[in-house]
């Protein structure tokens, strides 16, 4: 479904991703770890159009892309969550929600059910949310939006515990029950090791690690580098 192909991207005219390859396959959820800035924003900002290719091509549903467009990415069906939350802030809970919907997909989550403060909160705009309350606001978004794939960065950032299980047990589900491809930014690799069925890592730019979540839970030692700054 998606492949990076020697990819460099970044900023400007600074790299920040060097010369990298991964997948994500249709159905397959997957973790990006690593430390803060070796690059885990700028792939999936690159993905979506907000980072350009420096050089390499990124491959979407059999298509090889060396420009991408980040509308044309969300009428294919895929979707994603910045770090900033990504909801319209001078918009009600609920107008975002209607914003997020495509009228022929129903995913197999009930966002609202997921989120209850969503339907509490509903005529609330949703700039006067807090930090928490507008990360589950934009991953229902992205819920309802990605019908082929979603992306998350930060996915725990602001979230309670029980509210980050129950949000990777609804993406499990969207994965298992409609094939959807889930690509997840996260710190930590406790919430990966639970829900995940790949872990890929980044160390300056490229890729240090892709493993099999099951291999990486008989050698947990693999992610001491890639997490623990020394």
């Amino acid at each position: 479904m998606l492949k990076f192909e020697d990819v460099s991207s970044g900023y400007h005219d600074t790299r920040i991703i060097q010369n990298l390859s991964l997948s994500v396959e249709s159905g397959e959820f997957v973790a990006l770890l690593g430390r803060n800035g070796v690059g885990k924003t700028t792939l999936l900002r690159t993905l979506f159009g907000i980072c350009p290719i420096f050089g390499g091509a990124v491959v979407v549903d059999g298509t090889t892309l060396r420009s991408i467009r980040s509308e044309k990415m969300a009428r294919a069906g895929y979707s994603f969550l910045p770090d900033d939350r990504g909801v319209f802030e001078e918009l009600t809970v609920e107008e975002n929600l209607v914003l997020a919907r495509h009228k022929t997909y129903k995913p197999a989550v009930d966002v609202l059910e997921l989120f209850p403060l969503l339907t509490e909160r509903r005529t609330q705009l949703a700039g006067s949310l807090s930090g928490g309350q507008k990360q589950q606001l934009g991953i229902a978004r992205a819920m309802l939006a990605g019908r082929k794939f979603i992306a998350i960065d930060e996915i725990s950032q602001g979230l309670q515990p029980n509210i980050a299980h129950a949000t990777m047990q609804a993406l499990r589900h969207l994965v298992d029950e409609h094939q959807i491809s889930v690509l997840i930014v996260e710190q930590s690799p406790t919430l990966p090791l639970e829900y995940c069925d790949r872990v890929i890592g980044m160390v300056k730019g490229r890729i240090s690690l892709d493993q099999p979540v099951a291999a990486i839970q008989q050698e947990p030692d693999q992610l001491t580098d890639l997490l623990i700054v020394t």
